[in-house]
Order: C-alpha cells, then sequence, then structure tokens
C-alpha cells in the first residue's frame, strides 16, 4: 500500500510540474488548424467544474468526453442537454446507455447546433442607384447545419480498469455557394459546401488502488483530414489527461454523506496551446450539488460554476444540472441538463 501511495503521489507532482511549466512558459502558436470546432463543446454537468470530465463516473455524460468512465454505469440512464451558446447559438446533446452486465456497456448519443437564420446575398452591378448604394441584392435566408451522431462502448477489463470508445459520423452543411461571374454579371454555379468524416473517441480510466484515486487518459476527434474543394482541414484532435479523487476520504474511513472532489485535467489540442482544467464538486448525500472550476490558458472562458439535484426513488431516479460559465467578452453561457436512470 504504502508503494501504491508514493507512486501516486509521484504521478501528482510530475503533472503539477507539467501543469506549471506549461502556464509560465510561452504557449506555441497553432491557432485555428481544425474544422468542426463543435465536436470539441463541453457537454453535461461537470462543466460546471471547468469541464474536468476525464474522470467521470457513473454518468451517461461520459460518452461525451471519457467513453471509458461508462463502464461504471449501474443500469440505465437517458440524459439531454441544452446550451445557450455564444452569440445565440444553441447546442444540444441527447444520450442513452446501458449496462448489459457480462457484455459491457452500450450507448447512442447525438450532438447538434442550431445557429439560427443567416441573409443570402450577392453582389450587384447593374444600374438601379438603390441597389448600386448597397452593393448587393438580398436573396432570403440560409441555414447552416452541424452535427454528430455516435455509438459507444465500454468495459470494465479488471475491478480497477476501465476501457471505451465512442465512434461517431460528425457532419457540416455551411450552405449552398453561388459562384458569381463579376465580369458578367451572373451565376455560373452553385456549391455545396458540405463535408463528413467518421470520427474516434477512445479512453482509458484506472484505479490504483488507493481511496478513489483514479486517472483518466482520452483521445478525441480521431479522424482522416476533410476537404473543402481544395482546402483540405484536420478535425480537433486532443489529448486529455486527468485525475480525480474524494478529499473527504482522507479524512474518514468509512462512507459518508459528504463528497468533496477535486478533479484536474491537462489538455494538449491540436489547435491551441497547452491547457488546464480545475474543478471542485461538493455533494451531500448524493442529492445535492454544488460545482465551481477554473479554466487555464484561454482567451476568454475563465470561471465556472454549477448545481444539481439527484433524486433516487427505488431505483427508479431523475437528475438536474445548471451550469453557469463565463465568457470574458461574451458575457456567459448557461447549460441546463436533465436525466432519468435506472439501478
Amino acid at each position: 500500500m504504502n508503494r501504491i501511495k508514493y507512486i501516486t503521489l509521484l504521478c501528482v507532482l510530475l503533472a503539477f510540474l507539467g501543469w506549471s511549466t506549461s502556464v509560465l512558459a510561452d504557449p506555441p502558436i497553432k491557432y485555428a488548424q481544425a474544422g468542426m470546432p463543435f465536436l470539441n463543446i463541453d457537454v453535461g454537468s461537470r462543466v460546471g467544474m471547468a469541464g474536468t470530465t476525464m474522470g467521470i463516473i457513473g454518468d451517461a455524460e461520459a460518452m461525451f468526453a471519457n467513453p471509458a468512465a461508462l463502464a461504471s454505469l449501474e443500469k440505465l440512464e437517458f440524459f439531454a442537454s441544452n446550451t445557450n451558446w455564444i452569440a445565440d447559438i444553441k447546442h444540444y446533446a441527447v444520450g442513452a446507455a446501458y449496462n448489459t452486465g457480462q457484455y459491457g456497456i452500450f450507448g447512442v448519443n447525438a450532438v447538434f447546433m442550431d445557429y439560427g437564420d443567416f441573409e443570402r446575398t450577392i453582389p450587384y452591378f447593374g444600374n438601379d442607384p438603390t441597389l448600386r448604394n448597397k452593393g448587393y441584392i438580398n436573396q432570403g435566408t440560409f441555414q447552416v447545419s452541424e452535427y454528430a451522431i455516435g455509438i459507444s462502448y465500454a468495459r470494465r477489463i479488471t475491478s480497477q480498469f476501465f476501457v471505451g470508445g465512442n465512434l461517431k459520423y460528425a457532419s457540416q452543411n455551411l450552405g449552398d455557394v453561388d459562384v458569381f461571374d463579376e465580369v458578367r454579371g451572373v451565376v455560373i454555379e452553385d456549391k455545396k459546401q458540405e463535408v463528413s468524416n467518421l470520427v474516434l473517441d477512445l479512453g482509458t480510466l484506472y484505479y490504483p488502488g488507493w481511496k478513489d484515486l483514479r486517472f483518466g487518459v482520452a483521445f478525441r476527434n480521431f479522424a482522416d483530414q476533410s476537404d473543402y474543394y481544395d482546402q483540405r482541414f484536420e478535425l480537433p484532435l486532443t489529448f486529455d489527461f486527468g485525475i480525480a479523487m474524494d478529499i473527504m476520504t482522507l479524512f474518514t474511513d468509512g462512507a459518508s454523506d459528504h463528497k468533496l472532489t477535486a478533479a484536474f485535467d491537462w489538455l494538449h489540442p491540436r489547435d491551441y496551446a497547452e491547457r488546464q482544467h480545475f474543478g471542485l464538486e461538493y455533494s451531500f448525500m448524493e442529492t445535492f450539488y454544488l460545482r465551481a472550476g477554473y479554466k487555464f490558458n484561454y482567451d476568454e472562458q475563465g470561471l465556472t460554476a454549477g448545481l444539481g439535484f439527484k433524486k433516487d426513488m427505488s431505483g427508479v431516479g431523475m437528475k438536474v444540472d445548471f451550469v453557469y460559465q463565463d465568457f470574458g467578452i461574451f458575457d456567459q453561457v448557461t447549460r441546463l441538463s436533465v436525466g432519468l436512470f435506472l439501478k
């Protein structure tokens, strides 16, 4: 047991050293190198803990972060989330997962965006003075669509080691584009701005055997390159490593009505410098939840907070979670999620 404690402490110290080094050092410049950024939007109640999702256990929302943690699901859960994103954009997520027992845990999930309506225009080169001063002709509105539909699977390899994956079909449609011939003043071609791809998430979760300390690792958004005409782009591949633990277990030997979970995630994204997330979750009798956290090395994001309620009524229960997230010049982002579960 002492050996496990020393190894755990060493891992925590090394992780903290890596975090402090990345915070103090000048981050490498690698901005705007990935497409379909909606795949990186956080989902679920743990966004209130600054999105420290690598150590999520027992929730269907693990499908959207570290699918290996889905292996701790007890029986069946349905999940839905509505996010009021920046610039009046809506982000929706739904999912369901079922524990089959010896065959592992299966899940289905989907995320989709609602950007509202956009105006479609073409240049005007005629002689009408009103339109000439305006410079364009309005041709009505069009819509942009983005969504990802996935299937998940997770399994306990041992009592301490879980693995999982999430395979999803991601699609992006930016609307049809009229290719305009400025010399002749006519539309010569109607181009479709649509691309799709298969995307894979892989994750692991490990309990070293000391208290409920756990380590999570996930590769998210692993996919082939995508193309718009002759322009090629990558998807937002991200490597996540995180640790989580109920701090109250350091002071109590048995079960307690109080839990205080601390979590820390380190992110290595393809399209930005390294980032760090730190979060806390306090729960009372596994019914009332208070969450808070902070995201480091973001342009606008920072403080997060949330609260939740979970009630089990003879094996059938529900949960409701609300999350507030500060978003700098964009004011704030709010999330509301609900879930139904069977034990």
